[in-house]
């Protein structure tokens, strides 16, 4: 009986000691956040034609709870993000930095233990005639520019001052 409680100890003991060995070795502190920016969104047919009156709504992840603000400062309970005559949409977000974080790691170097990611959006637009196009909000911020001096960049006020933002541009089709 001693040795079997014995070799139980040992074997507890391999296990804390592997748990501790990866926690050690894939221990990491996180930050994150959306970038600042105009988000010039073009709205099409299938033909390519602009569609007017396209709405942009963002919902928490797997959700349809809107996220009004937050990612994007315009997106608002009073009024929808509606595309213009040209199909676009225009969205802000003023604020970029660090805005969460978190700390993860790999229990056993395989299982995700922690915040692994910040917050998730879903984002959807809708125009009548067309069906819903679903994407998440990072899609916004994906860019084919290297460095800030490459994007193009527009000025708007902010707190009372002139603020440089950068602007992302991308075209989404809509089906039938």
């Amino acid at each position: 009986m001693k040795r079997l409680i014995a070799s139980g100890v040992v074997v507890v003991a391999a296990i804390g000691l592997l748990a501790l060995a990866s926690y050690w070795t894939t221990s990491i502190h996180w930050d994150g956040g959306f970038p600042s920016g105009e988000f010039r969104l073009k709205v099409r047919t299938p033909e390519g034609k602009p569609v007017k009156g396209a709405a942009l709504r963002v919902f928490r992840k797997n959700t349809r709870e809107p996220a009004y603000k937050y990612p994007l400062e315009n997106h608002m309970t009073e009024r929808d993000l509606v595309s213009d005559e040209t199909g676009r949409i225009t969205a802000i977000r003023e604020h970029g930095g660090l805005q969460f974080g978190g700390h993860a790691w790999q229990l056993f170097w395989v299982i995700p233990m922690g915040v692994q990611t910040g917050p998730r959006y879903d984002c959807e637009i809708t125009a009548e005639g067309f069906q819903p196009l679903t994407f998440e909000v990072w899609q916004l911020f994906e860019t084919g520019y290297e460095s800030y001096k490459d994007f193009p960049k527009t000025t708007r006020v902010v707190d009372g001052k002139p603020t440089e933002f950068k602007v992302y541009e991308q075209t989404f089709a809509l089906s039938r």
